[in-house]
């Protein structure tokens, strides 16, 4: 093996900060800590009242208390800070609690061993105490506690500064006590010129702490500053390290947004335990920008010179160990039995397995081919709820986590395999973790690891079932960026085909997991052009956090699925992200996990080098990849920042990324895209039924806060809305809710929590969710409030009896929420009669395929989610069009805002694209009236037939190289397609030059396909689709 001191030097370990922040610096000045000590006039006569006081207490022996008043001054490295702010009696305290603590482990005999825990906490300060030595670094530390309370507490508006040392304990003339150190940690509260400083400001003396300023010498304001400028520039961790003049110590100072990664003080501690490194100083200082920054002082636990290759394991480390600072295989980490980069990859292949364990086994197979769901809907469903169960009950997280922690040495010969296919060879032969790496006996090939399975398990199903589906996640992968130096979540792009047909009769094109310290996420696309929102998942509880848990997958799975059907009209595929918060602190913040999503979605996409930042990564699909994203629940706020950071990262696709933003994009709720093809769907039905909607009693999920419930209050004109449930509740009144009352909502976009109650009739009532023990009018008592609104949908007919509501509009709510379980509750008993006629499925997946049938044979008329809803996607698809089709000053004063006004061409732009999607809706509406008349099929079954053959027929088109050659055609065919008035705006030439020839393919061929099929029907055939051909040309 090549010498481990063979040119070392390439690693620039000394030092990577830039050389300006080493100018002008005396030589005195590089060999401080770059603190100085606050002086404390008064230390001296402190010091003698403590002695004075501790003498009176008379617990401490009269002959040591100078000793331990001195050692407790002089010897723990404990600032002047300290003193200057702490009480006599709380010093005296300390001393007692330190003293008692050694007199316990003397009299018990464990001077091996951590024994002290002390604390005493403020709201202004805190001071804690503990002991620590190398040979047990398990127990929870002082330092977790820090940061749950001071550092990353949420619930906190205030900032701390924290100073830690470590010195040696000693008794005495007792050998083994230089084992063991005693840890000091001092929590002060941050007290700033101004408390609020725009992110970007970065003048110390505007954003620092007044203590900070006071005692820091001018050289580590000069480092700190040029830590503080990259940080506001990125979105991960800077990391920034060199040597300290003539000593033993080596400086690392991290930079970082405030309360982005829980735990990470305390984690960077763990970190350097393992390497066998000491910080001998620690400080954590919080800035008015909301800037974290840490600088630690590290040396080896003998106190020689701080090995190089120790360090840059911590450097390099400390990024991956910001991106998930706690993971799952923690325990194994502090006892040093796997690496942290082992304990990462399990972590993310943990919850991998858990997510894509197949669990169904042959049986149920056998029992797919014996009850065929296609032919019965009860079979359907009965099959869907034991995959369900089977999935849910056989292999819990827990199980599985504890199922890797017990083969710790198959999952490093996995987490090798992996690294061996990811990690890009350059100096790892030089690394510590090379070092392990090369312990580590590899797996060759499937059958070499069949034959470690069957050495090591051969009778133990479960254990072989989980480690071959942690086998599958490593086979699976394309890229990811885990090897990348600095990063934020841990992103992989998958090969989908490893998921089972039985279950997902449809591979996915496109496939990325990722995951972060506060939550998990998928993207699916089903083209290589695709579209669709990413949305966030919240959870009320830690029973919801389980449910979602168990249907994120399947969920964003099903939702790719009918965005997929639903882009028929579009040239894009469908897609779709969902983000999964973890529970706790993470549900007030979603915008963190939002980022960290998209910035390491980047990472692989774009080819964006930059020398110990982003790295070149390993790619095993070699081909370029664009993801066309637009707002979600959960997620509207935050396009904007997206599309900004994709042109910050360099995207060359970043007008593109997003849509839906304020940033030359069309906002769908602020114009009502979606909820206009859910509206022509409505007026379609009043059409062929004739009713006026002043006739109409309706009900609706999602309320006036938000994008679909608040435009669909706002278009619904003459309907009287009897019942809305939202997020905070539920509202209902059976004299019709003051319309006045909720446009007035709907348009500032705020809860039903909001509506003033003085506007209900005597028959109005509100059920908020924190509500308990509620009376109505009718005098039924409602326990929780929660539960309420949650099942209120399943209520209808007991509260409003069955045939008061006319038309529901599910505008928001979870998936099947309506199943065949709980159909039954929306059908009439005596007359067998669904109890609301007309339901337009504006929120997707709302009621599941099995229960629409149902319905439908009970005679609703339902138009479900993939016609109705459509015209979000129509919307961002014409603005990717726009922003493709401009060059960027066009784009900029075309689409965006000019000195805060919208231009003359937008808002025109706006109402093409508004007319499009009625137009669109229609059309589709009119296809399926005739098709229902002609087949007697449900619309539910003909909507997903009428998006599948006109995707089928999309793709042979877009195939035909024929007709693509055909000029006359092709031209003709694209001006029909393209908005008439880009075409007028630019040309027709200009377009076709600038937009890619694979997305124009696409829009060709979808023009062509739904054309034709919303003219001539599903079943046409050859010479129907001739005839056609020749009248377009």
């Amino acid at each position: 093996m090549t010498s481990l001191s063979h040119d070392i030097s390439k690693l620039t370990l000394n030092n990577n900060f830039s050389s300006s922040s080493f100018q002008n610096v005396s030589s005195e000045d590089l060999k401080t800590s770059g603190y100085k000590s606050k002086p404390f006039s008064g230390r001296s006569k402190q010091l003698e009242a403590v002695m004075d006081q501790i003498d009176s207490a008379g617990f401490i022996p009269e002959n040591l208390i100078e000793r331990e008043t001195k050692w407790f001054y002089n010897s723990l490295g404990i600032d002047d800070v300290y003193f200057g702010r702490e009480t006599v009696d709380g010093i005296v305290s300390h001393i007692h609690a330190l003293y008692s603590a050694k007199l316990d482990a003397y009299s018990r005999g464990v001077f091996d061993k951590p024994f002290l825990h002390h604390k005493r906490e403020g709201e202004d300060h805190a001071v804690y105490f503990e002991t620590s030595n190398y040979n047990d670094i398990s127990n929870e530390t002082h330092e977790q506690r820090i940061d749950d309370r001071y550092l990353d507490n949420n619930n906190l508006d205030t900032k701390y500064r924290v100073e830690s040392f470590t010195s040696p304990l000693i008794f005495g003339s007792n050998k083994n006590s230089n084992d063991i150190n005693i840890r000091c940690h001092f929590v002060y509260k941050n007290s700033f010129a101004k408390d609020k400083v725009d992110w970007t400001t970065t003048d110390l003396s505007l954003i620092g702490d007044s203590t900070f300023l006071e005692i820091t010498s001018d050289h580590t304001k000069k480092l700190y500053g040029e830590v503080i400028g990259e940080a506001v520039k990125t979105t991960g961790p800077v990391i920034k390290h060199f040597s300290i003049a003539h000593s033993n110590e080596s400086r690392v100072i991290i930079g970082y947004r405030t309360k982005t990664s829980p735990r990470y003080n305390s984690a960077l501690t763990t970190l350097c335990d393992f390497y066998k490194l000491i910080i001998n100083r620690k400080y954590v200082e919080n800035f008015a920008n909301g800037v974290t920054v840490i600088s630690m002082y590290i040396s080896q636990r003998d106190h020689t010179d701080a090995s190089d290759l120790s360090i840059y394991q911590v450097i390099k480390e400390a990024s991956l160990l910001y991106s998930i600072p706690n993971n799952f295989f923690q325990d194994q980490f502090v006892k040093s039995e796997l690496s942290l980069q082992e304990c990462i990859y399990a972590h993310c292949g943990s919850i991998f397995v858990t997510h894509f364990l197949n669990r169904l086994g042959p049986e149920y197979n056998s029992l797919l081919s014996l009850l065929d769901p296609s032919k019965s809907i009860a079979h359907a469903e009965v099959l869907a709820k034991l995959r369900e169960r089977l999935r849910s009950e056989t292999f819990t997280q827990s199980y599985i986590l504890e199922i890797l922690k017990s083969q710790k040495n198959i999952v490093q010969q996995l987490y090798r395999q992996f690294a061996d296919i990811h990690y890009i060879q350059s100096s790892i032969e030089k690394t510590l973790s090379y070092q392990r790496l090369t312990q580590i006996p590899p797996i060759e090939n499937d059958e070499d690891f069949e034959n470690i399975l069957n050495r090591s398990y051969p009778q133990n199903e479960h254990h072989s079932l989980v480690l071959r589906a942690l086998y599958t996640f490593n086979k699976a992968i394309l890229k990811t960026n885990f090897f990348t130096p600095t990063k934020v979540a841990i992103s992989f792009r998958l090969n989908a085909n490893f998921l089972p047909r039985t279950e997902y009769p449809e591979t996915p094109f496109g496939m990325f997991f990722v995951v972060g310290s506060e939550f998990r996420g998928f993207h699916i696309r089903f083209r290589d052009i695709a579209r669709g929102g990413i949305r966030i998942v919240k959870s009320r509880s830690l029973d919801a956090y389980a449910t979602n848990l168990r249907n994120l997958f399947d969920e964003n799975y099903n939702l790719a699925s009918t965005q997929q059907r639903k882009n028929k009209d579009i040239p894009e595929g469908g897609s779709k992200g969902v983000i999964l918060l973890n529970p706790g602190v993470a549900q007030d913040n979603p915008k963190d996990s939002f980022v960290k999503y998209i910035d390491s979605l980047i990472d692989l996409l774009i080819d964006n080098r930059i020398a110990g930042v982003k790295e070149p990564i390993v790619d095993l699909y070699k081909k370029p990849e664009i993801l066309f994203m637009g707002p979600d629940e959960n997620t509207a706020g935050f396009v904007d920042w997206a599309t900004l950071h994709a042109r910050q990262r360099g995207a060359p696709w970043w007008k593109s990324f997003f849509t839906g933003k304020q940033l030359g994009g069309i906002p769908h709720d602020e114009y009502g895209m979606t909820s206009l093809s859910v509206r022509a769907y409505v007026e379609k039905i009043y059409e062929k039924f004739n009713i006026s909607d002043k006739q109409i009693t309706k009900f609706q999920t999602g309320g006036p806060d938000g994008d679909l419930g608040s435009n669909e209050i706002l278009l619904s004109k003459g309907e009287n809305y009897y019942a809305i449930v939202d997020g905070s509740g539920v509202i209902v009144d059976e004299n019709g809710i003051d319309k006045n009352e909720l446009i007035k909502l709907a348009e500032s976009r705020k809860m039903i929590s909001f509506f003033d109650k003085k506007k209900l009739s005597p028959k109005g009532y509100i059920v908020l969710v924190d509500d308990t023990d509620i009376r109505l009018p009718n005098g039924h008592i409602v326990i929780n409030g929660t539960n309420f609104r949650n099942t209120f949908h399943l209520k209808i007919k007991e509260i409003f009896g069955p045939d008061k509501i006319k038309l529901f509009v599910p505008c928001g709510g979870r998936p099947n929420a309506i199943d065949t379980n709980t159909v039954h509750d929306w059908i009439d008993e005596k007359t067998g009669k669904c109890i609301i006629p007309y339901i337009v499925e504006g929120a997707n997946l709302f009621i599941t395929q099995s229960a629409k049938l149902i319905l439908e044979k009970a005679g609703a008329l339902i138009i479900k989610d993939a016609s109705a809803n459509k015209g979000g996607v129509t919307s961002s698809s014409l603005e990717v069009l726009a922003s493709l089709s401009f060059n960027d000053e066009e784009f900029y004063s075309n689409m965006c805002l000019v000195d805060g006004k919208r231009p003359d061409f937008y808002k025109q732009y706006v109402k093409e694209v508004q007319k499009i999607i009625v137009k669109n809706a229609r059309m589709e509406f009119d296809a399926l009236w005739v098709l229902r008349e002609t087949t007697n099929k449900p619309l539910a079954v003909l909507s997903n037939e009428l998006s599948v053959a006109i995707n089928k027929l999309g793709d042979e088109l877009a195939a035909s190289k024929e007709l693509w050659e055909d000029e006359l055609f092709k031209n003709k065919v694209l001006k029909s397609a393209l908005p008439e008035l880009l075409l007028n705006k630019l040309g027709y030439e200009t377009i076709i030059q600038r937009v890619p020839e694979p997305y124009l393919k696409a829009i060709f061929a979808t023009k062509l396909a739904s054309s034709f099929i919303y003219t001539n029907g599903m079943d046409a055939n050859p010479a129907t689709f001739i005839s056609f051909y020749k009248n377009f040309k």
